[in-house]
């Protein structure tokens, strides 16, 4: 009897768990939890795309008629040039000497007027004068010369272009010149030779090395002295007038910026554009 009673409560009991299993929302069992959805992944981010350069041009675009190219050569010796330059409201091109306390200021102040900036390179005389750091020597071997210009180069900015500083022995040494051509050439940059010797291998140079080059034809202030300047000045217009270019050079004298801040608004009556020697270059 016993027995009986203990198989029957069996019964029941796997009965019970049988439609407990079968029906679980009328027993109350819980139906398992569906997988996790997978987890959303961050949408990529787009690539950061570089900020547009411009391209260099080529050419510099050449206005018609008359034009003259005024080239002030040492730049950096001194502060009050310098913020004269700040104040001087025509093109002009500024030839800085390298290494010295306001060289990187006069550029940055010739650059912010839209000016153009290049290396006054020192370069070798025949004369004996004060040499600047890093002076161009005709005894150098190719890693010093080589060193000498990227030292000389890397103190200054926005540079686009070189003119010699003295160099009456350098610029006439062939050798010399064509290492100083192919490195301006590295650089992308013109070759403005000053001619301070009628046997300049500077053009030959820049013709064999493939870079923009030109040739200064009238010195402003080799007479520190207005009316020798103002009459310098008006051998250039002539010139230019009568050749369509001309090239000046002179140097921040306090004469010569008063004479050009006098003269350089009454050009354009006279028919002469005033521009930036990169203007003038030429293969």
């Amino acid at each position: 009897m016993a027995r009986r009673a203990l198989l029957a409560l069996a019964a029941l009991a796997l009965g019970g768990l049988a439609l407990w299993w079968l029906y679980p929302g009328v027993f109350g069992r819980l139906a398992p939890a569906p997988p996790p959805a997978p987890a959303a992944q961050p949408t990529p981010l787009a690539a950061p795309t570089a900020a547009p350069v411009a391209a260099a041009p080529t050419t510099v675009p050449r206005p018609a008629g008359a034009l003259l190219a005024l080239v002030l050569d040492d730049w950096g010796y001194q502060k009050a040039p310098v913020e004269r330059l700040k104040t001087m409201r025509f093109p002009m091109t500024t030839s800085i000497l390298p290494n010295l306390p306001y060289s990187r200021a006069a550029a940055d102040a010739s650059h912010a007027d839209g000016d153009v900036v290049i290396l006054h390179c020192p370069m070798q005389s025949v004369k004996s004068v004060h040499r600047e750091r890093n002076t161009l020597l005709t005894t150098m071997t190719r890693a010093q010369e080589l060193a000498a210009l990227n030292a000389d180069w890397d103190s200054v900015p926005w540079l686009v272009g070189m003119n010699n500083h003295e160099g009456s022995k350098a610029s006439a040494d062939r050798r010399l010149m064509d290492v100083a051509a192919a490195f301006l050439k590295g650089k992308g940059a013109f070759f403005l030779d000053s001619v301070t010797t009628p046997r300049s291998a500077i053009p030959a140079a820049a013709r064999a090395a493939g870079i923009p080059w030109a040739r200064r034809r009238v010195f402003l202030d080799n007479v520190i002295k207005e009316p020798a300047i103002e009459a310098e000045l008006e051998v250039a217009v002539k010139l230019a007038l009568k050749d369509g270019s001309c090239i000046a050079i002179g140097h921040p004298h306090k004469e010569t910026l008063n004479v050009l801040e006098r003269m350089a608004p009454t050009l354009a009556a006279r028919g002469v554009t005033l521009v930036t020697v990169d203007t003038l270059v030429h293969p």
